[in-house]
């Protein structure tokens, strides 16, 4: 049995929510390869690395000088570095590496996976998949010894010559972040591998090959093991706009067709920006590089059997340029906390806002051939001042929209699970909504990896029958507040079938949907009968 680790890993104090969401990724990734690990704060380094080889340092941007110190002495000790999208001039010249400086993408794509080297050490994949928009570029520091571990390639496979990972003495630095969006088996195998190269016996990169085999073929066997329910909804949320693959969505759609999804929730239009020709909502960059994405989506997706829903964001400004958040501050749309700190979220008591939302809907179907229109942040900002009618305000926008969606083309709305307190926390009564007809579906956001809890959602959903029917659930694979793997996933799926719900909706469309979850539910959840 491989020995348990106790590691340390550094939050940069400046903006703890991000990067302390990014450690606790690695923490999960290690604790899959049976290596225990710990998040701590950058004061607490000094204490915690006395007796510590291995620290990972996410975003740590500006060190103190005592910080630095106990990394000096953590390295003099023969402790090993693993440091995350830092731009700090005092790590790099201790790490034996040299910052180039902040660098965006050139290109959509740019920098979509990372191609190991031949010499890597044991353990290390060939190459991992990821799309890094932003770097803080570095190269080995002359004459310490450096050598570039991996280079950038962008989505088309070309190299860029760009450093991913860097390999000094003193340990690994990374050129961006490892994020969750993709080959997070592979990004755990890596950062295990590091802790082994660090401290031979604390990982086995043979014994992590034949946990998993062991791990998949039981998993094999438990999905194929599972019986398909016809006439369920199975439905997609694609966050991105863009399709798995950006600028081939007739592969994504081959992808769905083949794991028998029946509906795609595409994000393509929010109050501040349109992927899509847009003449009422400013044009977004995607759009500018990569095309119409809702063209190009329904397209690829005519004969396959899957239903297409523009997905719109209503009363927020995320995806919004910052030129577009500064109109919107100076026509008085964004909402104020009761400190009258601004926020990006729009006021839905106005009129003018609710009305830019509604010609959007109105423009998508008079040029789009969608089979659906998905309001999402229909509510307001959790942390704003409301009024007292706060969810009449929104209940009101909806029958509005509703008049506005003529079906067969369904009106669908992504809400928060947590009825009734959303109903004061943000104004969203959806029950409601499916009570008055005022929209065909509701997609509760019911996100959790605790299957009680998760159940306890679906008690709710299904205490009307009329309401049942027309509910689908929301399973978090790869949300904030929850990661599932596909047995996960297959036993929530088999207890909104035991509530009756009309079917669920995965978040999210990408690689670990991909490679981890729709095979399996292929298999037997969702096979052809």
């Amino acid at each position: 049995m491989l020995k348990s680790l106790f590691l340390a890993v550094t939050i940069v104090a400046n903006s703890p929510g991000y990067y302390t969401s990014l450690a606790n990724h690695i923490k999960r990734w290690l604790a899959g390869e049976r290596v225990q690990a710990t998040v701590i704060a950058p004061d607490s380094m000094p204490v915690m690395l006395k007796n510590e080889k291995t620290v990972f340092l996410v975003g740590l941007d500006s060190p103190s000088s005592a910080q630095m110190q106990a990394l000096r002495d953590f390295v003099d000790r023969g402790g090993k570095i693993v440091s995350f999208h830092s731009s700090s001039k005092a790590l790099a010249d201790l790490m034996g590496v040299k910052c180039t400086g902040f660098r965006s993408a050139a290109y959509p794509g740019c920098w979509s996976r990372m191609d190991f080297q031949t010499f890597r050490p044991a353990g290390f994949p060939i190459s991992i998949r990821q799309s890094s928009g932003v770097l803080n570029a570095a190269v080995p520091a002359s004459g310490r010894g450096g050598r570039v571990l991996a280079y950038w390639s962008d989505r088309n496979g070309k190299p860029t010559g760009d450093a991913a990972w860097i390999e000094t003495r003193a340990g690994w630095w990374m050129t961006h972040v490892l994020t969750a969006d993709g080959d997070e088996r592979l990004k755990a195998q890596l950062v295990a591998a590091m802790v082994g190269a660090s401290e031979p016996g604390k990982w086995s990169a043979a014994e992590s090959v034949a946990r998993r085999e062991k791990e998949r073929k039981a998993l094999v066997s438990y999905a194929a093991a599972q019986v398909p329910q016809k006439g369920e909804i199975r439905a997609v949320w694609d966050h991105s706009g863009c399709g798995l693959y950006p600028g081939d969505w007739p592969r994504t759609m081959r992808l769905l067709r083949n794991a028998h999804v029946t509906d795609l929730f595409v994000n393509v239009a929010g109050a501040g920006f349109a992927h899509y020709a847009s003449n009422v909502l400013p044009r977004s960059k995607t759009f500018s590089d990569e095309g119409d994405q809702l063209s190009a989506c329904l397209k690829a997706a005519a004969g396959t059997g899957v239903r297409v829903h523009a997905w719109i964001l209503c009363f927020t400004a995320t995806r919004s340029s910052s030129g577009t958040v500064a109109d919107f501050g100076r026509r008085g749309w964004l909402l104020k906390t009761p400190a009258g700190k601004t926020t990006e979220y729009l006021d839905p008591s106005r009129k003018d806002v609710r009305d830019r939302v509604l010609s959007a809907i109105d423009e998508i179907q008079a040029s789009y051939a969608v089979d659906g229109i998905h309001l999402d942040f229909v509510r307001w900002y959790e942390g704003a001042a409301k009024p007292a009618n706060a969810a009449t305000v929104v209940s009101r926008f909806v029958l509005d929209a509703r008049r506005h969606v003529k079906r067969p083309r369904w009106l669908t709305a992504a809400v928060l699970g947590k009825y009734p307190a959303c109903v004061a926390s943000v104004g969203q009564d959806w029950c409601s909504w499916l009570d008055t007809n005022a929209v065909d579906y509701v997609v509760p956001m019911d996100y959790t990896s605790d299957n009680a809890r998760f159940d306890g959602y679906l008690a709710q959903h299904a205490e009307k029958k009329s309401r049942a029917r027309r509910t689908i659930a929301g399973i978090g694979v790869t949300a904030n507040e929850s990661r599932l793997d596909a047995r996960q996933v297959i036993d929530q799926i088999k207890l909104v079938r035991g509530r009756g719900l009309a079917g669920i909706a995965l978040f999210d469309l990408d690689t670990v949907l991909e490679k981890d979850i729709l095979p399996y539910l292929a298999m037997g959840l969702w096979r052809s009968k």
